[in-house]
């Protein structure tokens, strides 16, 4: 497993833009900032790198089966009850599969593959599902902030 460093920047108010070491960068920002759009919601990101490991992780545990024209939707729905945390997220899989693909087994191989890429391969799936511990380090070196 690799070990990541993303650094987000302020770049005006409720403005951020984060970039990785390889270049590439997103724009953050508050969903009714006209100001500064297009960009993402921080929810929105981690939605979008749920079904970004998804599709990347079924390319190797459903390559098996023809998904060039593969469409996944992730979507979260909260209730008041979830106090500030998303409450439930869907990962849906929108393919087309022939019944007689591979053999009329293909829908059973592509679910065996989004099954194995949920339970064991995508890292962000696996993370939210089970959480993981974060810290936040003050400009001093202490931790201002710790759970998980």
């Amino acid at each position: 497993m690799a070990d990541y460093t993303i650094e987000t920047v302020r770049t005006g108010y409720r403005q951020w833009t984060a970039r990785n070491d390889r270049g590439a960068e997103v724009h953050i920002a508050a969903a009714d900032d006209d100001t500064a759009q297009p960009s993402f919601t921080p929810v929105e990101l981690l939605l979008a790198a749920l079904g970004g490991c998804g599709g990347l992780v079924t390319d190797r545990t459903a390559r098996a089966v023809q998904h060039d024209d593969l469409r996944i939707v992730v979507s979260s729905q909260s209730t008041p009850d979830d106090d500030g945390r998303i409450g439930k997220v869907t990962v849906t899989y929108e393919l087309d599969i022939p019944a007689d693909a591979n053999g009329g087994n293909a829908a059973d191989v592509f679910a065996r593959g989004v099954r194995l890429t949920h339970e064991k391969y995508c890292t962000v799936s696996r993370t939210v599902e089970h959480g993981a511990r974060v810290e936040a380090v003050l400009p001093d070196g202490t931790t201002g902030f710790a759970a998980g």
